[in-house]
């Protein structure tokens, strides 16, 4: 496959760079660093989980892969977040349920991700007829057919709770013609790269997946983006996402994703219009500068042998493009869009290195 992702030879929205100030980006990330980690992985913990690794065999695994965090998501089943090996500062709190439509009628999977361990159960109470939970530590729930509008509660309730909602592998369980069924409202995310079953992110979920996104994004949906190995074998890194935080804390975290200032993948983008990060909504005004940074990336996952594109894109096509050369810096002059966005691609085939979450303008 070649540059499935996206073409950096015909700028559609060209912008020519220009020399900025970079000091207002770089206060917005002082005091923090590169963490790296995935949203969505499996365990043996028990009950209903469903993953060969138990949470044990992560926390010896994950120093040797370059791994901060993991999000541990078994399914059905909060057991797995009152083990004594659950160490919050490496694991996040949450859980995998599933359920199907009553319209269209299909099966739809979903992450819901805690800042704290009782938010889950919290949850779950609050919603009887969806989850049918059984109660307690050993409690677990089902997978119940449910009406979108009800579901649309349950999502605003995970937010209320401090939570986060990702849809996972998107493409690859729920069927559906109209890209917004896969929208679960702004401010939730979707898995773009998507590596279960793959060894690295250059593969056909991973392009279904992303083109569902770019679709939501053209379509006025304002839905983030993750990465993942999905992980329910061994454990592994090729799903990372690249996280900027000031403490290494699931807490922390979840509170990037809500926020949207993540990038999937292991090349960690900083961008900022004004005082505006990734995953912000900036005002419209004349004069602003987009401004972007690379400086880190994941040391097993890139690979210095290889040539890296970095491209910026607004919402009418790509807009600037030049070699990853690190560290990265670039600045454009802000045009009257509805969003930018960065991602960083593998020159070779396009393979996605690092795929940045959009801001907004308004």
């Amino acid at each position: 496959m070649k540059h499935i992702l996206s073409d950096h030879t015909f700028p559609a929205d060209p912008h020519t760079p220009v020399q900025a100030d970079f000091s207002v980006l770089d206060g917005l990330y002082a005091g923090k660093k590169a963490y790296y980690g995935d949203y969505h992985g499996h365990s043996d913990s028990g009950g209903t989980s469903d993953g060969k690794t138990t949470p044990e065999q992560w926390l010896q695994a994950m120093p040797q892969l370059g791994m901060d965090f993991l999000g541990l998501m078994d399914h059905r089943q909060v057991r797995h977040q009152y083990l004594d090996c659950f160490d919050e500062t490496v694991f996040l709190y949450g859980s995998e349920p599933a359920g199907l439509w009553h319209e269209p009628y299909t099966d739809f999977h979903y992450l819901m991700l805690f800042q704290k361990r009782e938010s889950l159960e919290q949850l779950l109470e609050q919603f009887p007829d969806v989850f049918e939970f059984t109660g307690g530590i050993e409690g677990h729930f089902k997978y119940i057919r449910v009406e979108r509008a009800r579901f649309a509660q349950v999502v605003e309730a995970i937010r209320a709770l401090g939570g986060a909602f990702v849809h996972p592998h998107p493409r690859q369980v729920m069927v559906s013609d109209n890209a917004a069924d896969y929208s679960f409202g702004d401010g939730t995310a979707i898995e773009t790269i998507y590596c279960c079953e793959y060894p690295e992110p250059l593969n056909p979920h991973t392009a279904e997946n992303y083109r569902l996104w770019l679709q939501l994004l053209d379509e006025g949906h304002r839905v983030y983006n993750t990465a993942t190995a999905d992980a329910h074998g061994g454990p592994t890194n090729v799903g990372v996402n690249t996280v900027y935080a000031s403490r290494r804390h699931g807490a922390a975290f979840v509170r990037q994703l809500i926020a949207g200032d993540v990038t999937a993948g292991f090349a960690g983008i900083k961008m900022a219009v004004g005082s505006t990060p990734m995953g912000g909504t900036a005002a419209k005004g004349d004069g602003q500068t987009l401004c972007v940074r690379i400086d880190d990336v994941h040391p097993q996952l890139f690979d210095p042998a290889e040539s890296y594109r970095v491209n910026i894109h607004t919402d009418r096509g790509l807009a600037y493009s030049a070699p990853l050369v690190l560290p990265f810096a670039a600045a454009l002059p802000v045009q009257d869009r509805r969003f930018y966005r960065v991602e960083v691609l593998r020159e070779r085939d396009g393979s996605p290195a690092a795929i940045g979450n959009p801001i907004w303008l308004e």
